[in-house]
């Protein structure tokens, strides 16, 4: 065999062996009901994640054509992540006292907002507008986030969690898959600002529908002390220190999964259009970093029947990945790679929803919630910052590089953890965990 053809075998083989696995659990998705709410707010999502996918893989782009250096566009970046952890807090402590579908429609009523925002900034050139445009996606997303995943949890059962939220990826992600491939298409014609500023119609056409399915409301679970909104942000830290130790273990390696994956969303697509390719070829990396959440039903079945131990596995896979970014340069591997980083992500990320809903009570599902959304949205900030700094001064493939020995020290860390977060052999399956909880 030719030296030259043994990734390629490998690779077939790898898939093989995923596919089979897939098979046998695709045989039994079926075989959980989908609440209809759940359906409702998926399909709404879909339709607003479809205005955003004609141009949001060329957002980074977008947004570094403001900037003079990857620091700068990292800055940029940020803004809505500070204004989203902001928001979390108080968003998490409302979806505990209010509806969730009030929360919802908040932010799709601000998100037209967001796409004329961009619109503006592309056709006066001004980066203000690009700043308005972050900070606003950010408090939107965060009452979109937390009042939906808060209705997930309220409505579903804990043992079928991860599956609830991998066909919610599933769907909303394929039908922004595919206004991103026709926006490969559409970009020969129309400018990045004319097609995000597709978010706006989109944004209205899912407040209808979500809308109109309020009239059958969601009960809701009254906690048994209710702070009030003014002590969120104290009242998230002191959450934080009252949570057990696999809540914390969760918090944690979700800091340094965002930290991570952010730098890859952000800066590969950067790098690939820097390298020459064009428009075409950088969203394909922004479609293929997003297509492996088609799968997210499937991944999440499979963490429900495989359990924690798959969390190993994903930050193991995470480190040789991005060591693969530092050393082979080629266009067609850096889009392989976005492919299995996506996968990597959302299996853990299928996987984090469930576990937070298994070790924290039903009523502060809400502040749990949006604590552990602040965490995660913290790495997504200082990732891009500091990696962006880094990139400037040592270089990309030096950054991964970093990035690599950071995921392999956290899965050895994970490993050595594997006692307090409660994965011994006989307990690594969900059951098995439920099990644990209830001898407590």
């Amino acid at each position: 065999m030719k030296v030259g053809r043994i990734p390629t075998v490998l690779a077939v083989y790898c898939s093989s062996i995923l596919l089979l696995e897939f098979m046998g659990i695709f045989k039994k998705l079926f075989d959980t009901p989908i609440p209809r709410g759940v359906r409702i707010l998926t399909y709404a999502t879909a339709i607003r994640w479809i205005g955003w996918g004609f141009a949001e893989s060329l957002l980074p782009v977008f947004i570094f054509s403001f900037g003079n250096t990857y620091a700068e566009a990292g800055l940029l970046r940020s803004v809505y992540d500070i204004v989203f952890i902001l928001a979390l807090p108080v968003v998490g402590m409302a979806a505990d006292r209010f509806r969730a579908t009030s929360l919802i429609l908040i932010g799709l009523a601000l998100y037209p907002l967001v796409g004329i925002s961009y619109f503006f900034a592309g056709i006066t050139g001004v980066a203000l507008f690009i700043v308005f445009a972050r900070g606003l996606n950010g408090l939107t997303y965060a009452f979109d986030a937390v009042g939906r995943e808060t209705y997930f949890r309220r409505h579903d059962s804990p043992k079928t969690l991860a599956t609830i939220f991998g066909y919610f990826d599933s769907i909303s992600n394929f039908w922004w898959v595919a206004a991103a491939l026709a926006g490969m298409i559409l970009i020969k014609y129309f400018s990045i600002p004319v097609l995000l500023l597709m978010i706006a119609p989109t944004s209205v056409i899912a407040f209808l529908l979500v809308w109109s399915f309020r009239k059958n409301e969601e009960s809701i679970e009254k906690p048994g002390v209710q702070g009030k909104l003014r002590r969120a942000y104290r009242e998230a830290w002191y959450e934080i220190g009252k949570w057990n130790w696999q809540l914390k273990g969760v918090a944690m390696f979700n800091f340094f999964i965002a930290f991570s994956s952010a730098v890859v969303a952000f800066f590969l697509p950067i790098e690939v259009y820097n390298d020459g390719a064009g428009y075409g070829k950088t969203i394909l990396v922004g479609v293929m970093f997003a297509l492996p959440y088609l799968l997210g039903w499937i991944l999440g079945k499979w963490f429900d029947v495989k359990g924690l131990k798959t969390f190993f596995y994903g930050l193991a896979g995470f480190t040789f990945l991005f060591a693969s970014l530092a050393v082979v340069d080629a266009y067609w591997w850096k889009v392989v790679a976005a492919f299995c980083i996506g996968i990597v992500i959302e299996l853990l990320s299928v996987g984090n929803n469930e576990l937070i809903t298994v070790y924290s009570q039903p009523e502060h599902f809400g502040r749990v919630s949006g604590v552990m959304r602040s965490i995660y949205d913290m790495g997504s900030l200082i990732g891009p910052l500091i990696i962006g700094i880094l990139i400037d001064s040592q270089g990309t493939r030096m950054s991964f590089f970093l990035l690599a020995c950071l995921m392999g020290i956290l899965s050895l860390v994970f490993y050595s953890m594997r006692g307090k977060m409660g994965l011994l052999e006989q307990e690594t399956s969900i059951p098995g965990l439920h099990k644990k909880l209830h001898r407590f």
